[in-house]
């Protein structure tokens, strides 16, 4: 891969560890123009032994060397805040030389060791593993060395007389990455290399083949039946993707998360699932995120008037149908409300559940919870629009009309 960045300049970043001062001596080796990016954060009292190391190489070969010498003010998780200082760094280079692009000498025991970290945590990254070329906003990122493991890079500083260091506090098991790099990475023979590759190979192919649903899933509404030809694994990235684009903190939950809600999803025609920000409505294979404002109303009138609120319109003329009843003085006062648990009307074959009836019509769950009801002073369902009145508010002259805004 080397000899297809030589005709550009690049800027590499260098730490002084075998496998970045591989790096550079293959970039020197092929004689390609290269500025070297170095960042002490001097947080070990070894970090000026390794600057002084880039140094002296850079020195021999001539190439220009930037240093950032960054402190962290306040608090927070300092491996997080060392690196988006690290890679703005490295954009500003970027920009200051003009240059093509950033190497970086991630390897392959890099590679293993993040795929191993996403599983452990169970997340459906963009891409499992590390992605041998990617970008950080517009400047790209180029990873040529993942295909060696760390003993090469050290095996190549060895053989080509490269002076390198080691950073001490990779060889604790202080932080999870690097108890999965000592106690599993390190031990694994060839083979188990090579399963793990093709493992992650398998998975990145199932990744890539979301793309042919970017216009599906970029959608406000998910149709969901679109997918179910797809296997159980693709469909959990598909949501998780689908979630992120519609802004959902969710995405970021685990993947035994996405496991039942696919489960759900795909056996139930209806279902709705609490979000931190909303609901997730679920209706006839459509997902869809509605707000979490209250749809609970209820609205008490005299007498028959033109009336329109949010969720319903009532007139005083109309024909006859679903929508419409005849109510006496009797009545009085009516009660328009959103259908609540255990609502049900007496209907000329018997009575009907009304949550039964919206089964039936297969009505969208996110328009059942404002569905308007008219009830009587004695607190009786008389009409529901849609499916129209009792026996006793029947009549071929009605008088109201209520219909579901």
């Amino acid at each position: 891969m080397m000899k297809e960045l030589v005709s550009k300049k690049w800027i590499v970043a260098v730490s002084g560890g075998p496998d970045s001062m591989a790096l550079l001596d293959m970039c020197v080796q092929e004689k390609m123009n290269v500025v070297v990016a170095h960042v002490n954060y001097h947080k070990r009292n070894t970090a000026d032994r390794d600057e002084k190391c880039v140094k002296e190489y850079c020195e021999k070969y001539q190439i220009k060397m930037i240093v950032l010498h960054p402190k962290q003010t306040g608090k927070g998780n300092f491996q997080a805040w060392a690196r988006d200082v690290r890679y703005d760094f490295f954009m500003k280079c970027y920009k200051e030389e003009n240059a093509q692009g950033l190497l970086v000498g991630h390897h392959q025991d890099d590679l293993i060791e993040t795929y191993l970290f996403q599983k452990e945590r169970k997340s459906i990254p963009s891409h499992y593993g590390i992605a041998q070329i990617s970008m950080y906003k517009e400047m790209e990122i180029i990873r040529p060395l993942l295909n060696m493991s760390k003993q090469d890079c050290i095996a190549y500083c060895h053989t080509h007389d490269v002076s390198y260091k080691i950073d001490e506090s990779n060889l604790t098991n202080h932080y999870t990455r690097n108890k999965l790099r000592h106690e599993i990475v390190e031990k694994m023979t060839h083979e188990d290399r090579i399963c793990v590759l093709q493992e992650i190979e398998e998975r990145n192919k199932e990744r890539y083949r979301m793309k042919q649903y970017e216009g599906l899933l970029s959608k406000a509404q998910l149709d969901i039946s679109t997918l179910s030809h797809e296997s159980k694994e693709f469909r959990m990235n598909c949501l998780r993707q689908w979630f992120r684009n519609q802004n959902l903190r969710e995405a970021n939950n685990s993947k035994d998360y996405f496991e039942q809600l696919e489960t759900v999803l795909w056996s139930r025609n209806n279902y709705e699932v609490e979000l931190s920000n909303g609901k997730l409505i679920v209706s006839q294979g459509i997902c869809e995120i509605v707000g979490n404002e209250d749809k609970e109303y209820e609205v008490v009138i005299q007498s028959i008037q033109d009336f329109k609120s949010p969720y319903f319109i009532v007139e005083t003329t109309g024909s006859m149908g679903v929508n419409a009843c005849t109510v006496k003085e009797i009545d009085f006062p009516l009660t328009i409300r959103n259908v609540r648990q255990g609502d049900a009307i007496q209907l000329r074959f018997g009575t009907k559940k009304i949550n039964r009836w919206f089964i039936d019509r297969k009505i969208p769950l996110k328009d059942r919870k404002s569905w308007p009801i008219v009830l009587n002073c004695n607190n009786e369902v008389i009409l529901v629009p849609g499916i129209g009145c009792n026996v006793e508010h029947y009549s071929i002259k009605p008088n109201l009309f209520v219909l579901k805004y």
